[in-house]
C-alpha cells in the first residue's frame, strides 16, 4: 500500500486497470487470506480531536460509571462531574490539537487484542482515519484535500482506569491507557477520497452484536482540511501517514456509560468502508 501510495495517480490508474482485468492467478477468495491492517507500520500517526460532542459525552459517561454503585448514585454522579475539567475547554475551539499515537500498536482485522493485565476498564472507540497521499509542508487549507488519499477505520481501544491515572499527572493523556500490543486495530480497508463523503457517513458501534452506539460523520469542530494544514506548519508530511478524527461522537462506550468485557466481539460498522471487527481476551484466557 505505501509502495501504490508514494507511485501517486499513475500508480492509481494502473490498480484500477488492473482491478478491472485481473490476471486468473492474482484473484484468491477473500476467505482464504487473513487480511492486515491496511498499513501496518504507517510512517506516522496522529490523533485530533474532532467532535467535541464526544468529548462532553465522556465524561458525563465516566462520572455515570464512577456513581453507579453508590448508594445514591444521582448525588454520586453530580459529586463525580463537578471534580472533572471542563472538556472541551475554552481553548479547544480556538486550534486543533493532537497526539502521536505508536505506529507498533497497531492491530489487524479480526485479530483478537490481549487486554493488558494492569487494566480492568474497557473501552472502545470507533474513528476515522485519512491517509496521506503525498508530502508536503506548510499546506493550506484550501488545498489540503488534496492531500488525502483515502480512509479507513480505527477502533482506539482504550484502558480507562491507566488513562485516568495518566491524566491525573497533568503529564499526559493517554501513556498505558492506549499504549498497548494491538490497541489500534485497522481496516478492513483503505476506500480513496473519491469514493465517499467522509462527512456524510453513518457510524455503529456493536458489541456482541448489539448496537451500543449509532453516530454521524457531519459537522466536526475541525475537519481533515483543518488538521492536515496545522499538522503541516513548519513540518513535513508523508505518504501513507495517518490522522485520525478521533471518537466519533456518540460511538464510545464511555459516552453511553457502558464498559466492555473479556470476550467481547466489537464491530465498527460504517458503510463505505466496512466493517472492522475484533475480539477481546485475557493472555490464557479464551
Amino acid at each position: 500500500m505505501l509502495a501504490l501510495i508514494e507511485a501517486g495517480d499513475a500508480g492509481l490508474q494502473a490498480a484500477y486497470r488492473l482491478a478491472e482485468r485481473p490476471p486468473d492467478e492474482a484473484v484468491v477468495a477473500l476467505d482464504s487470506v487473513k487480511l492486515l491492517a491496511p498499513i501496518p507500520r504507517p510512517p506516522r500517526l496522529r490523533s485530533m480531536s474532532s467532535y467535541p460532542s464526544h468529548l462532553a459525552q465522556a465524561q458525563e459517561g465516566r462520572a455515570r460509571i464512577i456513581a453507579a454503585t453508590a448508594e445514591n448514585p444521582e448525588m454520586a454522579f453530580k459529586a463525580a462531574r463537578e471534580k472533572f475539567v471542563q472538556r472541551p475547554p475554552p481553548g479547544y475551539y480556538e486550534t486543533p490539537v493532537y497526539w502521536i499515537m505508536d505506529p507498533f500498536c497497531i492491530g489487524n482485522p479480526d485479530d483478537e487484542v490481549v487486554w493488558p493485565e494492569y487494566s480492568d476498564w474497557i473501552d472502545y472507540e470507533l474513528e476515522i482515519v485519512a491517509v496521506i497521499a503525498k508530502a508536503g509542508r506548510d499546506i493550506q487549507k484550501e488545498d489540503a484535500e488534496n492531500y488525502i488519499f483515502g480512509y479507513t477505520l480505527m477502533n482506539d481501544l482504550s484502558a480507562r482506569d491507566e488513562q485516568a491515572r495518566a491524566a491525573a499527572t497533568s503529564l499526559s493523556i493517554t501513556a498505558k491507557g492506549k499504549d498497548f500490543e494491538r490497541s489500534c486495530p485497522m481496516g478492513p480497508c483503505i476506500v480513496t477520497r473519491d469514493e465517499i463523503d467522509v462527512y456524510k457517513l453513518g457510524a455503529t458501534l456493536r458489541v456482541n452484536g448489539e448496537v451500543w452506539a449509532v453516530g454521524s460523520t457531519e459537522k466536526p469542530q475541525w475537519t481533515f482540511s483543518d488538521c492536515i494544514s496545522y499538522a503541516s506548519r513548519s513540518a513535513p508530511l508523508v505518504p501513507g501517514e495517518m490522522i485520525s478524527s478521533a471518537t466519533v461522537a456518540n460511538c464510545s462506550g464511555l459516552e453511553q456509560a457502558r464498559k466492555g468485557g473479556i470476550g467481547d466481539v466489537v464491530e465498527l460498522d460504517v458503510p463505505g468502508i466496512g466493517v472492522l471487527r475484533n475480539k477481546i481476551v485475557r493472555a490464557g484466557r479464551p
